[in-house]
């Protein structure tokens, strides 16, 4: 079967063989240098974060370390392993992310001798070997017939890196990092930062907020952070809520743009994709606003997997297993197109390796992709794919030994419940229409979903005009299909079953471009019919917006619509004009198809067009919401929702983490995180800013939490804690102090410190009779406990 890329592609977007030209110099010589828009958007960058609250400084620390001490190992090693000829944007994003998976391992080693700064000896050690082996040092340059990105494509993708960095304001304007700027973050982050102090100081890492939990969770992220954190000395705070996600979101944007070329043979398809893949999400066609839990959020009305969601900065996990994903998968296009390469295969599995321990959601989804390849082509072609064999073995090695040692052989609470994804979503729970979970409903709330799924990746449909895809475009589509399944049959405790789409999400997009190659006459996007696809997508923007503005501005409800039939009309009549209108738009195309010259051929793809419309109409919501949100209530440092980290903890935590050793185990008053006025078991915050061990904080979002969250069929942070011996004897100490009640603490347990919030309503007046008052700050006090 011949792919996009050994056709002949004139494309004006192209690359095509030219002779060889004088370089442009002076002021055109800038102009057109690729280092033009990057060193803008370093700029810009830095400026943002500079408003932020981020010295210059430090991010030109933050700056240097990131090219020295990940970018450049990992580009080196990625243009040996990779035998690539790709151009330099491409091996340095793939560096990038294979620079992340070496700093991560080689940390892990350093940690274990309890030397973390050797992990220098990653950089340090790959630059010296590449200098003095001679046969290695070809590769400080790029291939010098790597094909050369057109000017546009240049700009186009770093404006939009640059919009990911523009949707980072939302996270930033609402996680300060002082008080009172940093006390109403979700509970996600100082969850994700006491898990960056205890990569910081410990190896193998367990649950730091509660004693004798084993960590069966996807950390990898962690000691990256950490490693960033010793090698710069910028402090972990400042890592996880404003600069380690920002270069994995923009490389993760380069690499898909990247990945889709490949693919396609395209310059232009790598643009499509990534914006397929970042701003065409579910169509909202509501005039009305989604529960404000999900708009701030910004979840999308029905579930999309959006890649520009909060949840990427408040979940490191997924923003680097997601990263880390995507040149696995350009490494496997080249290996299930040629099988015999052992360099190749060697980088599959130590990317396959480090995606292993970043997110757990994506090898089960790239087994699933694999054996369909397998059995399809078994079953059309009567032969055993080798390459997909290769890669099929490695991944379920790779499964097996993350689910035994990462995981532990448990679920984490993930279960057999369908349609989970729409009792919890925003329609279904603002409307309250999914109450009850009564069937029939649901399945209407399924058939919207899939209505929306096909305005994202309505391209797909033009891979039926082919006998069967490629061997990697067909690992896609496992992909996708596979963590759609998972998404609508699955549920989770704490609601994560929506990561299942979220990880397939890039590679349904890169399959639909591949398919929206296939609709246009020979692949080509000369300039008319890009201006027409343009025009098709702002007409299916217009039509979204009409069908809001013609729509009810309250909330639908059974209150005020009577009845749930009633209700069900409110909430399917705007999915049902958008579908009307795409199909009267389909069928004044044929009939225009005859007259029109321009139509001709295009028809299929001009829909598409139309319907990522009807989902960039979202992304253009969601940002003219950051917009208005900042105009009206402030650009940084706003105060919203409940309070979960108190006055001086920060400033206490870090005084305790200065004072003590890493191995002292610290008691805390401080259990009961307020959610909607309820106690719940999310409190994290003494042991984040303090990186340090306690007795018992928090005991949310851990294994045992999630099994018993299961076992008791409610919510994680409602779980009691299953140790309420240890419990008890930890509050007695607060409540009620003693020379025996202090005594057992240290005793028993080994507590040397005690890190107190007095805004809690169980610290007696008389604790400092018992213990040594060391620092105060705010409502934060640290004790320390006198020796037996």
């Amino acid at each position: 079967m011949q792919t996009p890329t050994e056709a002949a592609d004139p494309d004006v977007t192209d690359t095509v063989q030219e002779p060889a030209v004088a370089r442009p110099r002076g002021v055109r010589a800038v102009l057109t240098s690729g280092w033009l828009p990057v060193s803008l958007l370093w700029a810009a960058t830095t400026a943002a974060l500079w408003f932020f609250e981020v010295s210059p400084l430090t991010t030109v620390v933050f700056t240097v370390y990131l090219a020295l001490g990940v970018t450049l190992p990992g580009t080196l090693w990625w243009r040996l392993l990779s035998r690539s000829k790709g151009f330099f944007v491409a091996d340095v994003a793939a560096g990038l992310a294979l620079g992340y998976v070496g700093e991560v391992f080689v940390y892990i080693g350093a940690r274990l001798l309890g030397l973390p700064l050797l992990v220098l000896a990653w950089p340090a050690g790959t630059v010296a070997v590449f200098l003095l082996v001679p046969s290695l040092r070809r590769y400080w340059r790029g291939a010098a017939d790597a094909p050369v990105p057109p000017l546009l494509w240049r700009w186009c993708l770093t404006l939009i890196a640059g919009m990911t960095m523009l949707w980072s304001f939302k996270f930033y304007r609402l996680y300060g990092l002082r008080y009172p700027y940093n006390s109403t973050p979700d509970t996600d982050s100082t969850f994700h930062l006491a898990l960056v102090g205890e990569a910081k100081h410990h190896m193998p890492m367990v649950v730091p907020w509660i004693t004798d939990e084993p960590l069966y969770y996807h950390w990898f992220v962690y000691p990256q952070m950490a490693a960033s954190s010793w090698v710069t000395g910028i402090e972990p705070q400042v890592l996880l809520l404003r600069l380690s996600m920002l270069p994995m979101l923009m490389a993760f944007a380069v690499l898909v743009a990247v990945l889709a070329r490949k693919v396609t043979g395209g310059w232009w398809s790598g643009v499509a994709a990534s914006v397929l893949t970042l701003f065409v999400l579910s169509p909202n066609p509501y005039q009305w606003v989604s529960w404000e839990f999900y708009t701030n959020l910004a979840f999308s009305t029905l579930e999309d997997g959006s890649s520009l969601r909060l949840t990427v900065w408040s979940g490191p996990t997924q923003t680097f297993g997601a990263l880390l994903m995507v040149p696995l998968m350009i490494v496997l296009v080249d290996r299930l197109r040629e099988w015999r390469d052992g360099r190749g295969w060697a980088l599959f599995t130590v990317l396959l390796a480090g995606v292993m321990g970043a997110k757990a959601t994506y090898l089960p989804l790239l087994f699933c992709g694999l054996l369909l390849v397998v059995a399809a082509e078994l079953l059309l072609h009567r032969t055993l794919h080798r390459g997909a064999l290769i890669g099929l073995g490695i991944t379920f090695a790779g499964l097996v030994f993350s689910q035994v040692v990462l995981f532990g052989g448990t679920s984490q609470g993930t279960a057999l419940k369908p349609l989970t994804t729409l009792v919890t979503g925003a329609l279904g729970t603002t409307t309250g229409y999914a109450a009850g979970e009564v069937t029939s409903r649901l399945l209407v709330l399924t058939v919207l979903l899939l209505f929306c799924w096909v305005c994202i990746w309505a391209g797909l449909a033009g891979l039926l005009r082919r006998r069967l895809p490629e061997p990697a475009v067909l690992t896609m589509i496992g992909i996708g299909v596979a963590g759609a399944g998972a998404t609508i049959l699955t549920g989770q405790s704490g609601d994560s079953q929506r990561f299942f789409i979220e990880a397939a999400r890039p590679y349904l997009s890169v399959a639909a471009v591949v398919g929206l190659y296939s609709l246009l006459p020979a692949g080509r996007l000369a300039a008319r019919r890009a201006w027409a696809l343009a025009g098709f997508v702002v007409l299916g923007l217009v039509i979204t917006q009409a069908v809001q503005v013609m729509g009810r501005g309250d909330v639908p409800n059974i209150g005020n619509t009577g009845s749930y039939a009633a209700l069900t009309r409110a909430i399917v009549l705007p999915y049902a004009a958008l579908a009307v209108a795409a199909v009267a738009v389909a069928a004044a195309l044929l009939l225009a198809r005859r007259r029109v010259p321009a139509v001709r051929g295009m028809v299929l793809a001009l829909v598409v067009a139309l319907l990522a419309g009807y989902g960039i109409n979202t992304s253009f919501q969601n940002y003219y919401k950051i917009l208005w949100d900042s105009t009206h209530v402030g650009w940084k440092n706003v105060v919203k929702g409940e309070k979960i980290v108190s006055e001086g903890v920060l400033e206490a935590g870090r005084w305790l983490r200065d004072h003590s050793d890493p191995d002292d185990l610290v008691a805390t008053n401080a259990h009961c995180q307020r959610w909607n006025k309820d106690c719940t078991d999310l409190h994290f915050s003494m042991t984040a800013y303090s990186e340090r061990r306690m007795l018992v904080e928090g005991w949310g979002f851990t294994t045992t939490a999630h099994v018993e969250a299961a076992r008791l069929d409610t919510w994680v942070g409602y779980v009691p804690y299953w140790r309420p011996e240890i419990l008890a004897d930890n509050d007695a100490a607060f409540s009620n102090p003693s020379p025996q009640t202090v005594g057992l603490l240290r005793d028993r347990y080994g507590v040397r410190w005690l890190f107190v919030d007095e805004s809690q309503d169980n610290v007696s007046p008389q604790l400092a009779a018992f213990a040594t008052e060391r620092y105060r700050s705010g409502v934060a006090v640290v004790y320390e406990l006198p020796s037996a």
